[in-house]
């Protein structure tokens, strides 16, 4: 239902915030404070001798103040909505990437050689020794609390950590024994000591039999606050929330502990916490890889009091907003425009019209010079809120492109993190140690199976020899001669790899990609590598298609600092700013750019690495992403006409007004009075010497041809807002003009042969002088017979009025249709 809120109507999202919105309150009571106003104008034009019927201009008011406070309000709610929405989204994502790599760790662990071996012997001194083998893949694998292997029935044979020791009666354990897939659990855990989410699948021997059951508990606590601490504002509040509706992890313990009901979000986003109002939004995870996560979302929530102090953008680029504005909102420039043009013609008439110095005259000045005020800042409130309103809309594109820009490329370094965790851990199998080409073989192609990243997985000698592929033996027996092999087999470190630049490999089909390294070590040698080839090319698109808003056209791509492209969804169509490649680790950047005939919005962010990796691990690869959104063409406002005119005692009086860019005039006694056109029919062209007869309209029960003389003027295309109609011998035709000037007494004198314009027409033969400006003084009699001229070159064929169009005001070419002559 609407909310009604002072005055205005607001939709039911937005009724409840309205009063913690401080742009929609300032406009709203500087609005407010001039409808009386306009009411007192309106009753004193109809009481006066102008021409001044204030009714359609103050109901024109009345209705863009409702429209303008509307789109504002909901604009103002959508940009706090979609930040957080960002925010949560990014939250859940990242989790569930996570996670999803998890899935394959328990897989791979559960067939571990040294795993299998101590669950079924039981061998105290094989227990040991596995001890220590799941520390270091811990410390390898930094995301997991604690890793247990115990017996099919429950009992504990060895955990990473110190803990329960005796025998599990958690269903967990006799649901992973008796299936052939891993299990995901989130709740108490009797092995992990209470609450905890563990992966856990059962151990079974050569003969397929049962021997145990190995679980990794996920540090959850840690990796949660980790994404909090990177999305959440000071005054945000985040957190994860299961299938049952309660709280998993937050940042806010005190507001929203765990175990504890969510906050439940509807449609609306108020909620309430503690008796205070909330915006807030919930949002769930977009699968991955067929993945979907525990069925856990994310929330995110902002006190409403402060959710609307946002820092609005300020681009000095101009673009014209298809695809980010709504149409709704693009209209509203236009009106705004309409009622003003509306208010112009008023007060222009009004002066022209005035003859006499009386006592009424006097009124009637008065009343004009308060209709022109009363407009001015009328004018003045709406392009504020107009702009303030365009400048909320570009901010929240400007947001979510930066905010998607760093989900990329967070996702890139999570990912590449699991790559570098990887090469480090299998170099550790005691299979690959025996560089046994049947056996190594064997291991690589079931890894290979549970890690479909990566095309192939070689093993190699001392020498680079391949000794075994997961994907092609015909590899076996070729020499690895790239400079990551040397830089390979010289690590010592058990905790250290190596990676190639990323660039062209025989590897991967002369594509560019990147591979891990790490060498297999016996003591202080190195006796070999296992190098894994990332699959760079759908993996990257895979990272930069989740992260791309809705938007028509957007595109995303991974750059280095070097400007070397890693991959991209399309061709980038514009040249980056040189501050997006000086980004430093962390850092965002976005703006909006022109390229050509197009504007974009572009956000880039540069990945800081993720745990270790890349920040302690001694590898430096930053990695810029970029997420580029298109929002229509540049756009260029044609500067206003305006000239500072004094009246000169004893002068002619002249009409002003604008064409295009030029100012311009008329003797007043030439003309009758300005009319807005907002019916026609148009003609298929009839020029001469730049001058051009777009048409007829509807006067006083008459046609009045329309004559445009933007091109002899030297302004094509100008938009046309208004038509002066001109007498010449009782014979009436308009001339289209953009924007109404003064109209005031000067003196006029003939004009330089040199400054003519169009000397064989004849359309300036006088100057208007007001101290040093001079404004070219049409000739009526001129145009009027450039009007007959024009008519006579058209052909008559029967046509309704209508409705003039974008093409008609000077936004495109003219409709070329023919039309019937009226007598």
């Amino acid at each position: 239902m609407p909310f009604h809120y002072k005055g205005l109507t607001f939709s039911d999202a937005v009724g409840p915030f309205v009063r913690h919105m401080p742009s929609v309150n300032d406009h709203r009571e500087s609005l407010q404070s001039l409808q009386g106003a306009w009411d007192m104008l309106s009753l004193l034009g109809h009481l006066s001798n102008v021409n001044a019927d204030m009714t359609a201009t103050r109901e024109a008011f009345d209705r863009l103040t409702g429209e303008l406070m509307a789109c504002l309000g909901e604009e103002t709610l959508a940009r706090s909505t979609s930040g957080l929405s960002y925010k949560a989204q990014v939250a859940i994502d990242i989790l569930t990437r996570n996670l999803f790599e998890r899935t394959a760790d328990i897989g791979f662990l559960a067939t571990d050689t040294e795993v299998v071996a101590a669950a079924a012997s039981r061998d105290p001194q094989l227990l040991s020794a596995l001890r220590e083998r799941i520390r270091a893949y811990a410390r390898r694998y930094t995301v997991y609390r604690d890793i247990v292997l115990m017996a099919p029935g429950g009992e504990v044979l060895v955990r990473m950590c110190d803990g329960f020791a005796g025998v599990s009666v958690s269903p967990i354990v006799a649901h992973a024994a008796g299936g052939s897939s891993y299990v995901e659990s989130f709740g108490p855990t009797d092995f992990c000591g209470g609450v905890a989410l563990t992966y856990s699948s059962s151990v079974r021997a050569n003969a397929n039999a049962v021997v145990g059951v190995i679980a990794l508990e996920f540090d959850l606590a840690t990796e949660a606050q980790t994404v909090f601490r990177r999305l959440a504002g000071s005054d945000d509040l985040l957190a994860f929330v299961d299938a049952d509706g309660r709280i998993v992890a937050s940042n806010d313990e005190l507001r929203l502990p765990r175990g504890h009901a969510a906050p439940r979000i509807g449609d609306s986003p108020l909620v309430r916490l503690a008796g205070h109002a909330y915006v807030a939004v919930q949002r769930r995870p977009q699968p991955y890889q067929g993945y979907a996560g525990p069925g856990w979302s994310a929330i995110a929530l902002i006190p409403a009091d402060i959710a609307f102090e946002h820092t609005l953008a300020r681009s000095e680029a101009k673009f014209s907003g298809e695809g980010v504005f709504s149409p709704r909102l693009m209209a509203v420039p236009a009106q705004a425009a309409a009622i003003q043009g509306n208010l112009d013609r008023i007060v222009w008439n009004g002066r022209l019209q005035r003859r006499s110095d009386d006592a009424g005259d006097n009124f009637s000045r008065a009343l004009l010079a308060e209709i022109a005020s009363t407009g001015r800042r009328t004018k003045g409130i709406f392009e504020a809120a107009t702009n303030e309103l365009l400048d909320t809309v570009t901010s929240s594109v400007l947001d979510e492109a930066k905010f998607l820009s760093g989900l990329a490329v967070d996702i890139l370094d999570r990912n590449l993190f699991e790559r570098a965790c990887d090469c480090r851990w299998w170099a550790e199998n005691s299979t690959l140690a025996t560089l046994a080409t049947d056996e190594s073989a064997q291991v690589l192609a079931y890894i290979n199976a549970l890690y479909t990243v990566y095309t192939n997985i070689l093993l190699f000698d001392a020498d680079g020899v391949v000794v075994a592929s997961s994907q092609e033996p015909s590899l076996v027996g070729t020499r690895l001669e790239q400079a990551w092999v040397a830089r390979c087999l010289a690590l010592r470190d058990p905790m250290a790899y190596t990676v190639s630049p990323f660039e062209p490999s025989a590897l991967y089909g002369d594509r560019s990609t990147y591979v891990y390294c790490a060498a297999l070590l016996d003591g202080a040698r190195a006796t070999g590598g296992v190098a894994l080839v990332f699959d760079s090319a759908p993996q990257f698109e895979a990272m930069l298609e989740a992260a791309l808003p809705s938007r028509a056209g957007s595109l995303g791509a991974f750059l280095r600092a070097d400007g070397t492209l890693l991959a991209s969804t399309g061709e980038l169509p514009l040249c980056l700013p040189a501050d997006v490649l000086q980004l430093k680790p962390g850092e965002s950047w976005s703006g909006v750019v022109s390229a050509a005939d197009s504007c974009f919005v572009v956000g880039a962010t540069a990945g800081s690495g993720y745990r270790e990796f890349k920040t302690s691990d001694g590898y430096v690869e930053t990695v810029i992403s970029v997420v580029v959104v298109p929002c229509g063409q540049p756009r260029i406002d044609r500067p206003a006409a305006q000239l500072q005119l004094q009246s000169v005692r004893g002068g002619q009086e002249v009409a002003t007004f604008c064409i295009g860019s030029q100012v311009v005039g008329l003797l007043a006694q030439d003309v009758v009075e300005c009319i807005e056109v907002h019916k026609a029919v148009r003609l298929p062209g009839a020029k001469a010497a730049g001058a051009r007869l777009c048409g007829y309209t509807t006067w006083r029960d008459q046609a009045l041809p329309l004559v445009d003389l933007s091109d002899a003027l030297g302004e094509p295309g100008m938009p046309h807002r208004h038509a002066i109609v001109m007498n010449q011998r009782g014979t009436h035709f308009g001339l289209l003009v953009s924007d109404l000037g003064a109209i005031v007494d000067l003196e006029v004198c003939a004009a330089p042969t040199t400054a003519r314009l169009h000397p064989g027409l004849g359309l300036v033969t006088r100057i208007a002088k007001s101290g040093a400006t001079l404004v070219p003084l049409l000739s009526a009699a001129c145009v009027a017979e450039l009007s007959i001229a024009l008519r006579s070159t058209t052909s008559p064929v029967s046509r309704s009025a209508e409705d003039i169009d974008d093409g008609w005001r000077g936004n495109g070419p003219p409709r070329h249709e023919e039309f019937e002559q009226p007598a």
